[in-house]
């Protein structure tokens, strides 16, 4: 048998670190060692040169798993973390080491060899190795201000990389990061940039709808169903198809969406003949879906299958050095949208835009440039009107570091009793956020938001 590769388990449970072995060895790895400690780990290291390297987190002795993955992330060994350990402190500092993968405890079979294959196609993409036909090197692409003031020099040259391949791409952030346009420019710069990009927002979706939405009906399928409709994936046939906001989708729905991307066809409702496929598959998300699937509400393998090349989108808080060519981009667009004469934001105004901490991110600041471009009575804006009230995320109650949900929790509450309880509509607080009320109210009934104001 033609061995796929050699292998280093890091795991101190007996146990767990035989089973693993066994599996892979039946799979055609070449297990070259078990370590239980990162000391042990780094003696084998030398001795085996191994291709990958499975690491739990919580380690005997001094180091733990993450200490290791930091230094694998500098030798450019490529390595997957299998931990139980579902803390979200502990996801996040794994993450910026840049593993190729997670699998939690328990796992089945099936879970690891996916992950695998998955990590394995990853490293192929980032080195360069996808042959697949695309259009010139994306690199020699130069990218339009609306995108290149959005994202940082990490960001723009993820998508110069992954841009001429047909890898699937999940695109995740905070709510006003810009996943959207991330997702446009990936398709403006494939192969596929001729044919459609058909988004679709999952947070939108009436539960008893999603399956004839996403995958069409015939005539005749169920009551009301006069003629025959095509589903959004076949639209997007040839090109690429934009899941906004995946981690709303319902298990059922997931289900569903696994079986299309693996089969790459779809049924439509009613109807016992597959249709074909040939469609980019690019995800979105607000939400931590490591988390999610840690605690069962995100299927693994559908993770897996929209993970192959990840963008994480930085929050305009922490890269405020960005404000001003962003501020003075928006404000140009909407000057001569409107034909309003604004020449100007003032020193003063932008030292204002560089001191608020921008909890609903870009797309915050460009609605605040389009409405206050909108009441400017002369060439410039010397002032703007910012929220005083909102906590800026990050911030700190009685010493404890909130966590995203509790920020976007109240984010949401700001917003609700700005517009008085009421979500959609001209002065709802959709509106003010800049989110569909779809997607607001799916938000509201996560996090548990009582909508009752005084």
């Amino acid at each position: 048998m033609t061995t796929k590769g050699k292998i280093l388990i890091v795991e101190d449970e007996f146990i767990v670190a035989n089973d693993l072995q066994q599996m892979l060895q039946r799979a055609g790895y070449v297990v070259c060692g078990i370590a239980s400690s990162v000391h042990k780990a780094r003696i084998l290291l030398q001795q085996h040169q191994p291709d990958w390297v499975l690491i739990d987190i919580i380690l005997k002795g001094d180091y733990s798993g993450i200490d290791l993955g930091n230094e694998l992330m500098q030798q450019h060994i490529p390595f997957l973390y299998i931990s139980a350990n579902t803390n979200q402190r502990t996801l996040e500092a794994a993450k910026l080491t840049r593993p190729h993968g997670f699998l939690v405890k328990p796992f089945r079979e099936k879970d690891l060899f996916i992950m695998l294959d998955i990590a394995r196609y990853k490293l192929q993409t980032e080195a360069g190795h996808d042959e697949r036909p695309g259009p010139a090197k994306a690199g020699n692409i130069r990218l339009p201000v609306e995108d290149a003031g959005s994202h940082t020099a990490e960001t723009l040259e993820k998508i110069r990389i992954v841009a001429p391949a047909d890898t699937s791409v999940l695109i995740t952030g905070e709510s006003g990061t810009g996943k959207e346009l991330v997702a446009r420019a990936i398709h403006r710069l494939s192969r596929r940039s001729e044919l459609p990009m058909v988004v679709v927002d999952c947070a939108a979706l009436p539960v008893a709808l999603i399956e004839t939405e996403l995958f069409g009906h015939e005539k005749g399928a169920f009551t009301g169903a006069d003629q025959k409709r095509i589903g959004k994936f076949e639209q997007a046939h040839y090109g690429t198809i934009f899941l906004d906001e995946v981690g709303e989708l319902t298990p059922d729905a997931q289900v569903k969406l696994l079986r299309v991307l693996q089969e790459k066809e779809v049924v439509r409702v009613g109807g016992d003949v597959p249709v074909k496929i040939d469609v980019r598959v690019i995800a979105a998300t607000n939400r931590q879906l490591e988390k999610e699937v840690a605690e069962g509400r995100f299927r693994l393998d559908l993770y897996y299958r929209l993970s192959v090349f990840p963008i994480e989108l930085v929050p305009l808080r922490k890269r405020k050095g960005d404000i001003p060519l962003l501020a003075d981009y928006f404000m140009k667009k909407y000057s001569e949208k409107n034909k309003s004469g604004v020449e100007k934001i003032t020193e003063s105004a932008m030292r204002q835009l560089a001191s608020y901490d921008w909890p609903g991110n870009i797309r915050e600041l460009e609605h605040l440039i389009e409405r206050h471009v909108l009441l400017a009575t002369g060439k410039e804006i010397a002032v703007f009107d910012l929220p005083s009230a909102v906590t800026g995320p990050g911030g700190e109650e009685g010493g404890k570091l909130k966590t995203m949900d509790e920020m976007e929790r109240d984010h949401i509450l700001t917003a609700l009793k700005a517009s008085n309880g009421k979500v959609s509509g001209p002065g709802g607080a959709a509106e003010l956020l800049g989110l569909p009320a779809q997607t607001l109210y799916s938000k509201i009934k996560r996090l548990g938001i009582k909508q009752a104001f005084k």
